[in-house]
């Protein structure tokens, strides 16, 4: 198992991504990213990992923040430099996170690293919030791990989570408190689970 190859996927399939994805932010993707800002200030250092095409930093934008986009893939950096986004490449696994953020997002990202890993980039994400800061995250809910090429015609791995699985390891990660909710999508995998985590 390698997050390279998952990486790797998204690098040679990212037409096939863009196509594939909602250009739109809306239902309970939309309302959990509006908890994650709530109260926070114009001025909020907002970090997101896997940026993707930047549809969710444009509508965090778009509610007056300031983004920095990051992803892993060179393909989609260059597709958010062509939009205008600052954007740096960041392997979370590898790189420095950087901060202190007042606010890191990660929606659909951490889904694709392993429970081991995961583990291991919580305390890292942690450690690059400012005291008070918070992360914002989305998983797919279920059980178990596997490969996929489903939307990509190409293997992507992901790992499933329970909500009861999670408290313990955002404990040990150094995060006081947490706000974990579940959702339905219309999507291939319907059942998400998204949650706000305060350092």
């Amino acid at each position: 198992m390698s997050n390279r190859e998952t990486l790797q996927a998204y690098e040679e399939h990212v037409e096939a991504y863009v196509a594939g994805t909602s250009a739109e932010v809306s239902g309970p993707p939309r309302q959990w990213m509006d908890r994650a800002v709530a109260g926070l200030a114009p001025s909020a250092r907002i970090l997101e990992l896997g940026s993707a095409f930047g549809r969710d930093a444009a509508y965090l934008q778009g509610r007056g923040y300031q983004v920095e986009c990051s992803d892993a893939c060179a393909g989609f950096l260059a597709l958010l430099r062509a939009k205008g986004f600052a954007a740096r490449a960041l392997n979370i696994l590898t790189d420095t996170v950087g901060g202190p953020y007042d606010l890191i997002l990660a929606n659909a990202v951490l889904l694709h690293l392993s429970r081991a890993e995961f583990s291991q980039v919580l305390a890292r994400l942690a450690a690059s919030l400012a005291p008070g800061g918070r992360f914002a995250f989305s998983l797919k809910r279920g059980d178990g791990e596997g490969w996929s090429s489903h939307k990509l015609g190409a293997p992507r791995y992901f790992c499933y989570w329970q909500p009861e699985q999670l408290p313990p390891l955002l404990a040990v990660a150094g995060f006081s408190t947490w706000d974990l909710q579940g959702a339905a999508l219309a999507r291939t995998h319907a059942d998400w689970l998204y949650g706000i985590a305060v350092r």
